[in-house]
C-alpha cells in the first residue's frame, strides 16, 4: 500500500490542528481553574483578615475599657489625697495661727512691745 505526500501532508496538518487545539482546551481550562482557586484563597483570606480586624477592635475595647477603670481609680486617689493634704494644711496652719496669737497674747499681757522697747535687741 502507498501513501501518497499530499495523504501524509493531510495527516500532518489534521494532527497538528488537533494538538493545537487540545493545547488551547488545556490552557483555558488550566486558567479557569487557576482564576477560580485564586478567587477562593481571595475570599478565603478577606474573610481571615475582617475576623482578626473584629477580634482586634473587640480586644482594644476591652484594653480601653481597663485603661478607663484604672485612671478613674487613679483619679479617685488624687482627690482623696488632695483633700487630705488640704486638710492637714489647714490644720497646720491653725496650730501655727493659736501659737502666734499666744505669742502675742503673752507679748500684750506683759505691758510691753518686747525687748526693744527696754533698750534691748532682738537676740537679748
Amino acid at each position: 500500500m502507498a501513501v501518497d505526500d499530499a495523504a501524509l501532508e493531510r495527516l500532518r496538518d489534521d494532527l497538528l490542528a488537533a494538538i493545537s487545539a487540545a493545547i488551547r482546551d488545556s490552557e483555558h481550562r488550566i486558567s479557569g481553574e487557576f482564576t477560580e482557586a485564586i478567587s477562593a484563597s481571595e475570599a478565603r483570606l478577606g474573610a481571615r483578615i475582617d475576623s482578626s480586624a473584629a477580634e482586634t477592635r473587640r480586644h482594644m475595647g476591652v484594653v480601653a475599657e481597663g485603661l478607663k477603670s484604672n485612671i478613674a481609680l487613679v483619679a479617685e486617689g488624687v482627690v482623696t489625697l488632695t483633700e487630705r493634704l488640704s486638710a492637714e494644711m489647714r490644720e497646720g496652719v491653725e496650730i501655727i495661727d493659736r501659737r502666734l496669737l499666744r505669742v502675742e497674747t503673752r507679748l500684750l499681757s506683759t505691758g510691753s512691745a518686747g525687748p526693744r522697747a527696754a533698750g534691748g535687741t532682738a537676740e537679748s
